[in-house]
C-alpha cells in the first residue's frame, strides 16, 4: 500500500463504512465543495503528493494554472498574514469541482484529509447539517502520523515555503515552479 493511501487508510475506511449503510455523496450538489462551504487548506505535503498525482496524470497544463490563479483571484485568497500561518482561511469554490457531474475527479489516494473527513451521516438529505467534518478522525490521523508535523517542517525549509497551510490552489500555485516536471 502507497504510503499516502495509508495516511489516508482511516479516513477513506470511515466513508467507505457511511457509504455501506447508503450514507454517501451521491446525489449532493456538491456545496460542500464551493464558496458555500468550502475552505479547505492544505499542508505542503498534502499539496506535493496532488502535484505529484497531477503530474503523472499529465494534468499540470496551464489551463489547470490559469484555473487555479482565477480561483485564487476570484475569491480574493491572497491576503497574507506574517509568520507560519499565512493565509486567511476563505471560502472558495475547489478549481477541481466539476459541477453537476462526476463532483470530485480527484482519486481519494490524494484527497485532501479535510475532504476525506467530510461526510454526508444521513441516507436522504444531502448537502445539510447531516454532512459534517469528522475532526475527532482528523486528529486521532493526525497522532497516528506524528511524523508528518516534521515532514511538512522539512518541506517547508526545503522549498521556501512560507505557509504551514494554504487554500488548495494558493499551495498548488505556489509549489508549480518549486517542484521539478516535465511538460505534456
Amino acid at each position: 500500500m502507497s504510503k499516502d493511501l495509508t495516511r489516508r487508510r482511516t479516513l477513506i475506511d470511515q466513508l467507505e463504512g457511511l457509504e455501506a449503510q447508503r450514507m454517501s455523496c451521491r446525489g449532493c450538489p456538491g456545496t460542500c465543495c464551493t464558496f458555500e462551504a468550502n475552505s479547505m487548506m492544505v499542508t505542503p505535503l498534502e499539496a506535493l503528493e496532488l502535484i505529484g498525482y497531477l503530474q503523472g496524470a499529465r494534468k499540470l497544463l496551464p489551463d489547470l494554472r490559469e484555473k487555479l490563479q482565477s480561483t485564487v483571484d476570484r475569491y480574493r485568497l491572497e491576503a497574507k498574514f506574517s509568520g507560519a500561518r499565512s493565509y486567511l482561511r476563505k471560502t472558495y469554490t475547489c478549481p477541481f469541482f466539476i459541477e453537476g457531474e462526476l463532483g470530485c475527479p480527484l482519486p481519494r489516494s490524494v484527497k485532501p484529509y479535510g475532504c476525506l473527513a467530510f461526510n454526508s451521516h444521513h441516507v436522504e438529505l444531502k448537502a445539510t447539517e447531516h454532512c459534517f467534518s469528522e475532526v475527532e478522525l482528523l486528529r486521532q490521523r493526525e497522532e497516528l502520523f506524528s511524523e508528518e508535523r516534521a515532514e511538512n517542517d522539512r518541506l517547508r525549509k526545503e522549498l521556501g515555503l512560507a505557509w504551514e497551510k494554504a487554500p488548495i490552489p494558493n499551495a498548488l500555485l505556489d509549489l508549480w515552479d518549486k517542484v521539478p516536471h516535465t511538460s505534456p
